[in-house]
């Protein structure tokens, strides 16, 4: 009997310390057909803690190590300069670009300012470009509903063989007096250019390409590798193709590469190096673009300045002068 009775208190004692476990831990299924047992619960933790741990790596990847895509890195170009609405809004204004140029022992060989004047119409972009002649001239270029024209001195002036004389002509044959002037402002017009349509952009992931032994880039401070963004164009849009070598931090140009066929067949690559990049009127760009000798000797750079984007400035002011015989040129 107390055999029996010893037994019944020890099996008490079992299930009591059996029911102090939580019921959760406890709940099992059976399969009829193959007995394995499931404990449900672990198999939810399990659950919750894998897709917490896929969302964390989901969430670190997407927003602290995925590279840009050409168009997400453009959108964040553009933002760094002041917003897409920002430059819509600019219809008109100005700027000086004065331009100086070096032989390779660093001896400067000449200056040149030119001013252009802009304003966005209804039926594209006006420019006239004031500059002044190695001799001193004042020279003004600019194309109205007659066609081009300029002035040398205040007086009629062939537009070609004026704009030709500043070094402002292409060697393309269908290249018109405005041919570098367009060029010039779109330049200046990035990164906002990169929205057009057309554009191409691509996210490189390897070196940026350097044609220069000495490299400039590695006087920046940079937190990373910068970021390189090829833009091509669809066939109907253009052959052109550009590199962009960005900031990973400020999302800034410090280098534009360009690679351009011309009419003979041969492609002719530029560099231009991005430098003091200041804010204007809401706009961030930079006012300094320099391009390098194999030495290292600035072989030329222009300078910006004189920059203003609220200036009305109306198509009249791209009109020729009247009173003036137009007939009469060089």
């Amino acid at each position: 009997m107390k055999e029996i009775k010893k037994a019944n208190i020890q099996t008490q004692k079992q299930t009591k310390e059996a029911e102090k476990i939580p019921w959760l831990f406890g709940l099992e299924v059976k399969d009829l057909a193959n007995p394995i047992t499931i404990r449900r619960i672990r198999i939810l933790q399990l659950s919750v803690l894998t897709l917490a741990l896929a969302y964390a790596s989901y969430y670190v990847w997407e927003n602290f190590l995925r590279a840009p895509t050409g168009v997400e890195l453009v959108n964040e170009m553009v933002d760094a300069a002041g917003g897409e609405q920002a430059w819509n809004n600019i219809k008109s204004g100005q700027f000086t670009r004065s331009q100086n140029v070096y032989a390779e022992n660093g001896e400067l060989l000449s200056k040149q300012a030119e001013t252009f004047y802009f304003n966005k119409s209804e039926t594209g972009l006006d420019l006239m470009i004031e500059a002044t002649t190695k001799n001193g001239e004042k020279v003004v270029i600019s194309k109205d509903k007659e066609g081009f024209w300029a002035t040398k001195e205040s007086k009629p002036s062939d537009p070609r063989k004026t704009s030709k004389d500043l070094g402002m002509m292409c060697d393309s044959k269908f290249c018109e007096p405005s041919c570098k002037a367009q060029m010039a402002f779109f330049r200046f017009s990035m990164p906002f250019k990169l929205k057009d349509n057309g554009v191409r952009p691509d996210v490189n992931n390897v070196t940026a390409l350097t044609i220069l032994d000495w490299n400039p880039l590695e006087n920046i401070h940079m937190e990373a590798e910068p970021l390189v963004l090829d833009v091509s164009y669809k066939p109907t849009v253009g052959k052109d193709k550009w590199r962009f070598i960005v900031d990973p931090e400020t999302k800034l140009i410090h280098k534009m590469e360009y690679y351009n066929k011309s009419d003979f067949g041969t492609y002719r690559p530029e560099e231009i190096y991005w430098s003091d990049h200041k804010t204007v009127d809401g706009i961030t760009f930079s006012h300094r673009w320099t391009r390098f000798w194999g030495n290292g000797q600035v072989m030329d750079e222009y300078i910006y300045s004189d920059v203003k984007f609220n200036d009305q400035i109306d198509e009249a002011h791209f009109e020729r002068p009247e009173g003036l015989d137009w007939v009469t040129t060089e």
